[in-house]
């Protein structure tokens, strides 16, 4: 029996696929971030999975130097739970405003983040986040985000 279903196999054409194979396209992987910085607007490409810092730094986005790339290992920050053998963000050069109304779907700051945004000298605003702590997602397309003027930034 088995010898009939090989051969009928094999004698009915190539084993090609029957129906058609579709790669994600780029598209499908990449977000836009709409950036309000120093008075001037610019629409950057985001890939899905990275964090916004990434991408920010990747278009060159100026006024934000994020120094230390989000601490130790940017990957273990992103991920959720965090893991404990991880520094985190400590320079909170990277911080960033996030309009409404995609700052209440972003998951809650981990203490991490919050802690360095709390101890900085720029006032904070319940749109404050830090871009090394943001991992980029699908439904964040088009999401407005603001680059602040402070001291951390002056130089840039």
């Amino acid at each position: 029996m088995l010898q009939r279903i090989v051969r009928y196999c094999f004698a009915h054409g190539s084993h090609k696929p029957t129906g058609p194979i579709f790669a994600p396209s780029v598209q499908d992987k990449m977000i836009y971030i709409n950036v309000y910085n120093d008075g001037e607007f610019e629409r950057i490409p985001a890939y899905i999975g990275e964090s916004l810092l990434s991408a920010l730094r990747r278009f060159k986005v100026t006024n934000i130097p994020g120094d230390c790339e989000g601490g130790e290992q940017l990957d273990s920050i992103l991920e959720n739970p965090i893991q404990t053998n991880t520094f985190g963000p400590s320079c909170g050069s990277c911080h960033i405003l996030i309009q409404s109304p995609w700052i209440d779907k972003i998951r809650d700051p981990f203490y991490l983040e919050e802690l360095v945004i709390n101890r900085q000298d720029y006032a904070v605003a319940k749109h404050s986040r830090l871009a090394c702590a943001i991992k980029l997602e699908k439904w964040m397309d088009e999401m407005e985000v603001s680059i602040p003027i402070n001291e951390n930034s002056e130089n840039m």
